[in-house]
C-alpha cells in the first residue's frame, strides 16, 4: 500500500522541471519588466536634464540686475558725448525731471509731465516689446500713464548719460533698470535712448526708445538645443515605426 501511494519518479521529475521552467519564465519576465522600467526612468532623467539645461540657458539672461553696478557712474561705458557743458546741464535737468516722474508714478501728474518734457510734433516712442510703437502726443501719454500704473519702478543713470547736440537737436543714451510690479525679484537692465528738440528755448523729447539690455545668446543656444532634441526624437520615432511595420509584415507572412 505504501509503494502504491508513492509518486512515480518520472512524474515527480517532470513536475519539478515544470516548476523550474515556470519560475525561470517568471524571473525572465520580471527582468524584462525591470529593464523596461529602467529604460523609461533613464529616458525621463535625460529629458529632465535637457529641460534643466534649456531652462538654465533661458533664465540666465533674466538674472537680477545689480543696481550698484548698472547705475554706478564709475562703471558707465558711455562717453559723455559732444554737447557743450551749458547744453548738457540743461538736458540733464530735463532727464532728471523725466526720472522724477517715473519715480513718483502719479497718474494725476501726467498732463503737466507731458507738457514740460515732450514736443507735440512728430513724437515716436518705442517700447521694449515689438508691438509697442507709439506715434503722436496722445499715444505717448497713454504709454507713460500705463508705465506708471502697472509696469515697474525705473531708475536711470542720468549723470553719466551720453549727450550730443547739433543746433536745435540733441540725442542721448543712458542705461538703467526696471523693477517690475509683478515681482520685486524681477529686475532687468534697460537702455534708454532718444532725440530732443529745442522749442522756445526748452529741450523736449521727440523720440525715445526703451530697450531691455539683455544678452540673448543664451536663448539662441537654447533654441539650438531644443531643435537638436526634436530632430533626435523624430529620428527615434521614425526608426521605431519602421521596426513596427517590419515586424508586422514578417508576422503576416509567418
Amino acid at each position: 500500500m505504501l509503494k502504491r501511494n508513492l509518486p512515480d519518479p518520472q512524474k515527480l521529475e517532470y513536475k519539478l522541471l515544470t516548476i523550474n521552467i515556470l519560475q525561470m519564465n517568471s524571473v525572465n519576465r520580471q527582468a524584462e519588466v525591470t529593464a523596461k522600467v529602467m529604460k523609461d526612468i533613464v529616458r525621463i532623467i535625460i529629458r529632465i536634464a535637457l529641460m534643466a539645461v534649456v531652462l538654465l540657458l533661458v533664465t540666465r539672461q533674466f538674472k537680477r540686475a545689480d543696481e550698484k553696478i548698472v547705475l554706478s557712474p564709475v562703471r558707465s561705458f558711455y562717453s559723455a558725448g559732444s554737447a557743450p557743458d551749458t547744453a548738457r546741464t540743461v538736458i540733464i535737468n530735463q532727464l532728471k525731471k523725466f526720472q522724477d516722474g517715473y519715480s513718483r508714478r502719479d497718474p494725476n501728474e501726467i498732463d503737466a509731465f507731458m507738457q514740460s518734457l515732450y514736443s507735440r510734433e512728430n513724437i515716436l516712442i518705442l517700447g521694449t516689446m515689438p508691438n509697442e510703437v507709439y506715434t503722436g502726443y496722445e499715444a505717448a501719454s497713454q504709454l507713460i500713464k500705463s508705465d506708471w500704473e502697472s509696469w515697474g519702478d525705473c531708475r536711470f543713470d542720468i549723470d553719466s548719460a551720453n549727450i550730443s547736440v547739433s543746433g536745435s537737436t540733441a540725442w542721448f543714451a543712458t542705461r538703467g533698470l526696471v523693477e517690475f510690479d509683478l515681482s520685486r525679484l524681477l529686475v532687468i537692465p534697460l537702455r534708454l535712448t532718444g532725440v530732443m528738440v529745442k522749442e522756445d528755448q526748452v529741450w523736449k523729447f521727440q523720440q525715445q526708445q526703451f530697450q531691455f539690455d539683455i544678452d540673448f545668446s543664451f536663448s539662441l543656444l537654447a533654441v539650438v538645443v531644443l531643435t537638436a532634441w526634436i530632430v533626435v526624437s523624430l529620428c527615434i520615432l521614425a526608426v521605431r515605426i519602421v521596426r513596427m511595420l517590419r515586424n508586422k509584415h514578417l508576422s503576416q507572412h509567418n
